[in-house]
């Protein structure tokens, strides 16, 4: 007995440790695909673009110490589509828009990398408000004295809503595809508090880290976005699926009944549509952008 024990033992830590290093070697290129995924490199970018015989420009500024990666197709004197991504995400998950024909001959596309994602200072989420502090000046920058239309999904749906708040005038529309701007309508996922401790935080792959960080903040920032909410003057536009199961289709009730000033405020439900329109149900997106002038 004295014998078989230790062997028996030490046969169960070999397992162990074979069965564990599997499992990191799987975590980590998990965490390498969900990188390189969020992070496709300006070189490779442009080269899907130059398939496409689509010119890119892709561009990196900095505001306020913080640096800010974003990518434009499109004639300069067409009006201006701004895209915000949802989260994790990155401006590379637009390209199929930014290189569409029917879109390229209506706007000026601009994809950005929001702050903590991409290239925009990786892995260092900030709150929704300053995240608009920091994007507001960037869209600044770019008037060419035509309309400017701004489309978010899922995260980018509040942060629209706060950069419109922030600038009534600056917009002519807001897009909000599966827009998250209800807190009442989230959950509470207690499970991101305990992910947000160290060192569980650091086996988040990739952009879900930055992620994890954003979207536990997003459940204060919606509180004071509520009240800024009647400050938008622009029309307004929901777009989103009958089965979102992650953001519910009753954030749109709670947009027009918060965005009092708004010029306009339509919606377009897609049927059986979840929460990832913007790739499961890119061309009907695309047709409603096609539509918005």
């Amino acid at each position: 007995m004295r014998i078989i024990l230790p062997n028996l033992i030490s046969r169960i830590m070999k397992k162990a440790l074979k069965y564990s290093a599997i499992l990191l070697l799987v975590w980590v290129s998990l965490a390498r695909c969900f990188i390189s995924k969020n992070r496709l490199s300006d070189s490779k970018a442009q080269q899907v673009f130059a398939a496409k015989h689509v010119p890119v420009s892709i561009l990196d500024t900095v505001i306020n110490n913080r640096h800010l990666h974003y990518a434009i197709s499109g004639s300069p004197s067409l009006p201006t589509l701004i895209i915000i991504h949802g989260s994790p995400g990155s401006w590379m998950n637009y390209m199929k828009f930014m290189y569409d024909s029917s879109l390229l001959k209506k706007f000026r596309m601009v994809a950005i990398d929001r702050p903590g994602f991409g290239y925009s200072d990786f892995g260092d989420a900030l709150h929704l408000q300053e995240q608009a502090k920091l994007i507001l000046p960037l869209i600044e920058s770019l008037k060419n004295n035509q309309p400017i239309y701004l489309m978010g999904h899922s995260y980018g749906g509040p942060l629209i809503v706060q950069l419109a708040a922030s600038e009534p005038g600056l917009f002519k529309q807001i897009i909000l595809v599966a827009g998250a701007i209800d807190v009442r309508q989230e959950k509470k996922e207690t499970w991101r508090k305990v992910m947000e401790v160290k060192p569980l935080y650091w086996l988040l792959p990739g952009s879900f880290a930055p992620s994890n960080t954003e979207l536990l903040y997003l459940k204060q920032d919606l509180i004071p976005l509520e009240s800024e909410m009647s400050k938008v003057t622009c029309d307004v536009h929901f777009v989103h699926g009958s089965k979102d199961t992650w953001v519910p289709i009753e954030n749109i009730a709670f947009g027009k009944k918060m965005m009092v000033n708004a010029r306009s405020i339509m919606a377009d439900t897609i049927i059986n549509a979840d929460h990832q329109i913007p790739w499961k149900n890119r061309q009907e997106l695309i047709e409603i952008l096609g539509k918005l002038y």
